[in-house]
């Protein structure tokens, strides 16, 4: 079931839409989810597999902010 939900994931967040001048990635939203799934059947609860999509964003938008801020540190 892991695999299922982490290639899901992949796959979602391909189409993930970007903002600002910075190109921030913006959270993935039930549409895309939804987008996913037409072609798709679902194995597990729908509420499981849209919390399970939604914390591997957060985590993964997390860490990107993360990075951009030690990309973007001034230099002294």
């Amino acid at each position: 079931m892991t695999g299922e939900i982490l290639n899901a994931y992949s796959v979602i967040s391909r189409s993930r839409l970007y903002a600002g001048m910075a190109g921030a990635p913006l959270p993935i939203s039930l549409h895309d989810i939804e987008r996913f799934l037409t072609a798709r059947p679902l194995l597990i609860d729908r509420d499981e597999f849209d919390a399970a999509i939604f914390a591997l964003d957060d985590a993964w938008r997390e860490q990107w902010a993360s990075e951009q801020k030690k990309t973007n540190k001034p230099r002294k």
